[in-house]
């Protein structure tokens, strides 16, 4: 292994865990943390301002721990979720259609802004499901390039960063019900724990409901991890078949296993471990996508894939809410 590629990696590592380390003491002192994934991310487009030799071991992060990450977030989806009641007739519906908007808008702009497709169906998962974690985990099948894969996270943690603070602002403003405020955030922000905090923030039903129907999301994973592997497969067919048979990455069952052994047959805490340990190794693998952020890639395509994002978010707030003020 060369010198570069090994300062890569122990900076990414590094990061990591100056970013779990700064989390926690974000957390403990009440102050507003975006998440150690999100602060990771940050860290590593920072430390390609001053140095020039992380990209190998970024690479390497990449490559490596994706898959492995892949399987761990597996563990961390219930599939008895997708039949809670707390999330309803009306919490079933507001999620699917937003899901469908939000693909549906990333694939018509997408193609109207000439994005590669691997880009679009990830900027789609990153809003349809659960931000970052969505987005890591169609990336592999997708054959996506490290570089675009940085691009869609930023966008997908401004965006996200943008719901959590506004949606309890305006549910409190124009005096929603906690049920229904739980249901409009569970349905529209990106990533869990900004979730919880926002249900949090409009009260104790309002985050039960909103985490929920936020999981409710991230079981969709189950659906999409392998459709991506098949669309992967039909990108790039001279990659993905060999002897006549198609190829299907490891971490696609791996996945799927994963989330019924959680789902079924592990007890409680063995899945906390599981869940906490795939989140641990998702932080140095995070500051590695960060590598791959420059100034010539944001040039390139952060208006076409921000417009996307912000398009498709904007249309998932006001149809999640249009629903729930009609029924």
């Amino acid at each position: 292994m060369n010198s570069d590629k090994k300062s890569g990696i122990i900076f990414a590592l590094l990061l990591g865990i100056i970013s779990y380390v700064l989390n926690i003491s974000l957390i403990n002192n009440g102050i507003f943390t975006p998440g150690a994934a999100t602060i990771a991310f940050l860290l590593g487009i920072l430390a390609t301002l001053r140095r020039d030799d992380l990209i190998p071991g970024g690479k390497w992060c990449v490559k490596s721990l994706m898959p492995i990450i892949i399987i761990f977030l597996g563990f961390g989806l219930n599939l008895k979720l997708l039949i809670e009641p707390e999330i309803g007739i009306l919490g079933i519906s507001t999620v699917i259609s937003t899901v469908v908007l939000s693909f549906s808008i990333c694939y018509i702009l997408g193609r109207l802004f000439k994005l590669e497709i691997g880009t679009i169906i990830s900027l789609g998962a990153g809003g349809a499901i659960c931000g970052n974690s969505a987005v890591v985990a169609v990336a592999p099948s997708l054959k996506m390039k490290e570089e675009n894969v940085a691009m869609v996270l930023a966008v997908i943690n401004t965006l996200c960063l943008m719901t959590f603070l506004l949606i309890p602002i305006i549910a409190i403003y124009i005096g929603m019900s906690e049920v229904d405020a739980g249901i409009w955030a569970g349905s529209v922000i990106h990533a869990v724990p900004q979730t919880i905090a926002a249900g949090e923030a409009m009260g104790s039903e309002a985050m039960v409901i909103s985490t929920a129907v936020k999981l409710s999301r991230v079981s969709l994973l189950v659906l999409i991890v392998p459709l991506c592997a098949y669309i992967g497969n039909k990108i790039n067919p001279e990659e993905s078949i060999e002897n006549n048979k198609v190829k299907i990455p490891y971490f696609i069952p791996g996945f799927l296993c994963s989330a019924i052994l959680s789902t079924w047959f592990l007890p409680e805490a063995m899945v906390d471990f599981l869940v906490n340990f795939g989140k641990y190794l998702l932080l140095p693998m995070m500051a590695s996508v960060g590598f791959f952020i420059t100034v010539d890639s944001i040039k390139a395509s952060a208006g076409p894939v921000f417009t996307t994002g912000l398009i498709a978010t904007i249309s998932m707030v006001v149809v999640s809410f249009t629903l729930i003020q009609l029924f």
